[in-house]
């Protein structure tokens, strides 16, 4: 059965009171009050659909009485209807300032009464189901973006491999927690949401410091902290769930103050205070990435051990309390009551498709190099640090930088020098396999670890073809003065325990070596020299003894010093054997840079440097006379058909034109001196004889 409408009639006469019952009781649910003060009464345990009432009251009267009505946010909206003994303007405009929706004249007309009463009761059901209507819509949305945003938790929970349902044990742990203090159902409720979204802001965190197997350094550490701050900003906007952003963003104060933020003791909220007992004891008795879980009875030490320190006592006296009682958790049940059902259930598992998917490509987008999808530095040394942790670890180090690359942006623009990049990039993926991880450390440094390599043999050949094959597409893109060069360093398994950091150090100064001596070359770092090892200054220039020693060695010895990656040496012979044939004076001059022991000048001022010496060479030697870049330092000049004292006189134009050109930003340059000897070319002959 259809219910009536609900009308508070008021008056003071009991007549006029029970002809109003007489002409509107068949179709409303008429309730008769005598007072103003018996209206508001009545509105304290039911609200009507429609107030009909008196002006002039005695005591209290009508325009009161509306007043008050319309001031408490549960009766502002019924409609009230004023009737007057005198209608006049002055009232009316009163009654309309205090919120009355209509006006009868007394005596009313029955049927005038219901018409206008009709319609009004009619708005107002109509108003009441229309704002019962969008409650129940807002209720669904609101579930819906809670649901959503616990979707969202979980998802975030899972990029930590070691901390899928983290947040919903917290929760569960936190509702036992909440009805062993004597907090309502709803409250309890309240409070297992805002535990479940307490991580939410670890959304912003990177998975590799979240997964990190070892201490977290310091910026890492600062990175983490974020994640209360952001998560108290994703939800600020959430009211239907009090305390859901205090909670979210005080999670890890400690009661002492020692906090993220630095609030203590009853200034932090309890919920807070209770999630950070539930937080600690659920992380400390699962496995995390950098330790295996601890034992209950050793959790329970360490929250008692943080009792009025870093945790509220009571709580932690409740919790123990709680867990000695044989509380437990069923997680399986849990969430399959947070999916929902239907159109619910499939919107969230929608959304957290589609959340996922953004976390995978937000997170690629962070590690990798968007020219060559090759790792970039920090997750690179992240990764490889992660797998060092293993005692049974052992790999090799790349550390590899295209030599002169400066020049080929320069010469052909940065297009060019992109595709040249991107092909050498394929040049690596060739020779690696999938497991390897391949950074692009920045510009044009790249760096490869191989897993389990530690074989020299093997090692050396994947140096030799990555050299072979990039000098096979650098020649065809016609980029021929762009090479490779190639520091390698071995962690063996049982040997030095060594970090990325140090690995790279160590590969990076046999890559110094090789850019030192030749470039276009690889060496492994246990070969290098000791004195040289450790010391990226000394022994970067060699004096003129050594570079005639080495030019006139190469030929005969394998390796670094082969023909394929130094030309130099074949000139060389090609002049020695001339010198012999037709008896010319023949001057080689080596210059170089003179390098301050004090301090270290950056490998970019000195290849500006260089580049600059080499302009003024060219500028001042005659046709026939050769040069060539020796070391990432030196420049060697063979100057044909002349004297010493002609070589001293072009070396010194040499230095003063270097001089003009680089002006105030010059490194101070020197150059030795000496003739090539005559009986080079016996000896060569001789030991052609002798092979």
């Amino acid at each position: 059965m259809m219910q009536k409408p609900k009308i508070l009639a008021a008056d003071n006469t009991k007549v006029a009171l029970r002809y109003m019952e007489t002409i509107l009781g068949d179709i409303y649910d008429v309730t008769l009050v005598q007072t103003g003060m018996s209206v508001l009464d009545c509105l304290k345990s039911e609200i009507p659909d429609l107030i009909l009432m008196n002006a002039n009251m005695f005591g209290m009267d009508g325009y009161e009485v509306l007043r008050r009505i319309k001031e408490d946010k549960e009766t502002k909206e019924i409609p009230v209807i004023l009737m007057m003994n005198v209608k006049d303007i002055q009232s009316e405009l009163r009654g309309l300032e205090e919120g009355a929706i209509d006006f009868i004249s007394l005596p009313f007309e029955p049927q005038v009464l219901k018409a206008r009463i009709a319609h009004i009761v009619e708005l107002s059901v109509l108003r009441k189901q229309q704002a019962h209507l969008i409650a129940k819509q807002k209720e669904q949305i609101d579930r819906l973006f809670l649901q959503s945003m616990v979707t969202i938790a979980h998802t975030v929970d899972a990029k930590d491999r070691y901390a899928r349902r983290h947040s919903l044990r917290v929760a569960l742990y936190c509702r036992g927690i909440a009805a062993k203090l004597g907090y309502s159902d709803k409250e309890k409720e309240e409070l297992y949401y805002i535990a479940l979204l307490h991580d939410i802001g670890k959304v912003s965190t990177p998975d590799t410091i979240l997964n990190k197997a070892s201490e977290l350094t310091k910026e890492e550490y600062e990175n983490v902290k974020k994640h209360a701050e952001i998560g108290a900003q994703i939800v600020q906007n959430t009211r239907f769930v009090p305390g859901l952003e205090e909670g979210v963003r005080y999670h890890h104060e400690w009661y002492d103050g020692n906090g993220y933020v630095g609030i203590c003791g009853d200034e932090i909220p309890e919920v807070s205070r209770i999630i950070a007992v539930a937080d600690a004891y659920e992380a400390m008795t699962a496995d995390r990435a950098y330790r295996k879980h601890f034992s209950k009875e050793h959790a329970i030490q360490e929250l008692i051990r943080g009792r009025g320190t870093q945790f509220d006592p009571e709580i932690v006296d409740t919790f123990l309390e709680l867990l000695e009682e044989g509380f437990t958790i069923d997680e399986d049940r849990a969430e399959g009551e947070l999916k929902g059902e239907g159109e619910l259930n499939e919107a969230n598992e929608l959304l957290r498709q589609v959340f996922t998917e953004t976390v995978l490509e937000t997170q690629s987008e962070l590690e990798r190099d968007s020219l060559t999808d090759f790792l970039n530095r920090r997750y690179f040394e992240d990764k490889i640090n992660n797998y060092l942790l293993s005692s049974k670890s052992c790999g090799t180090f790349f550390m590899m930088d295209l030599d002169n690359f400066k020049q080929v942006n320069d010469t052909y623009g940065h297009k060019t020098g992109d595709e040249l990049i991107q092909a050498f990039a394929d040049v690596i993926r060739e020779n690696t396999r999938d497991d390897d991880f391949v950074c692009r450390m920045g510009g044009d440094e790249f760096a490869v670890f191989f897993f389990e390599l530690e074989e020299e043999r093997v090692i050396c050949e994947r140096a030799e073809s990555i050299i072979k094959d990039f000098a096979k597409i650098r020649t065809e893109m016609g980029c021929s003065m762009c090479s490779v060069s190639i520091g390698i360093m071995t962690k063996y398994y049982g040997g030095e325990e060594l970090d990325c950091e140090q690995l790279y150090e160590k590969a990076d100064q046999a890559l110094y070596y090789v850019k030192n001596n030749g470039k276009d070359a690889y060496h492994l770092f246990e070969s290098m020299p000791e004195d040289l090892k450790n010391n990226r200054q000394t022994g970067c220039q060699m004096d003129l003894d050594q570079l005639m020693r080495q030019v006139t060695e190469r030929k005969y010895r394998p390796g670094a010093y082969a023909v394929e990656y130094d030309r130099f040496s074949f000139i060389y012979q090609f002049i020695a054997r001339n010198v012999e044939r037709n008896g010319q004076h023949v001057q080689v001059v080596l210059l170089s840079m003179e390098l301050p022991e004090d301090k270290e000048i950056s490998l970019e001022r000195i290849e500006d440097s260089l580049v600059i010496l080499e302009s003024a060479i060219v500028r001042s030697l005659r046709r026939g006379d050769v040069t060539s870049r020796f070391s990432s330092t030196q420049q060697v000049v063979v100057l044909m058909d002349a004297t010493k004292e002609d070589g001293v006189m072009v070396a010194n134009r040499i230095l003063k034109k270097y001089n003009a050109l680089a002006k105030e930003a010059a490194i101070p340059a020197y150059f030795d001196i000496v003739e090539v000897p005559h009986t080079l070319s016996k000896r060569s002959e001789k030991n052609k004889e002798k092979s």
